[in-house]
């Protein structure tokens, strides 16, 4: 069976390392990942992930500049965007909706497993 592609675009490597790790232990997702917005778009237009877990504040392209762009390419446009940011304040979480994200998680709020099982539940897994 072919695993489900998740792309983390986190730019704090000790997070994403947790974050990739987490979802390695479970054998349905392949992990991918890149560590700056620019790299985060080019990643997702090449290799099409089920789903795309963001963070905002990184180099070079900002987690809504990402997901402005994912959702202007009509072939990235229909994948979920699940936002994971330190920023909690309402208008960021309403700028990542009005933009077209899926959900957004405040990053200290979520073990790893919550953001497995709400993956799992967007993609009907």
């Amino acid at each position: 069976m072919a695993k489900t592609k998740i792309a983390i675009v986190e730019d704090d490597k000790t997070l994403s390392k947790y974050l990739s790790s987490s979802f390695r232990t479970d054998p349905l997702f392949e992990v991918l990942t890149a560590d700056d917005g620019e790299a985060g778009v080019d990643l997702v237009k090449t290799e099409k992930p089920a789903i795309v877990l963001l963070d905002i504040i990184m180099p070079i392209k900002n987690g809504f500049e990402v997901l402005e762009a994912i959702k202007a390419n009509d072939e990235t446009k229909d994948i979920p965007v699940i936002m994971l940011s330190n920023l909690s304040q309402q208008s960021d979480i309403d700028q990542a909706m009005k933009l077209g994200a899926t959900d957004f998680f405040v990053k200290v709020d979520y073990e790893p497993q919550e953001i497995i099982d709400k993956i799992k539940k967007i993609l009907k897994m």
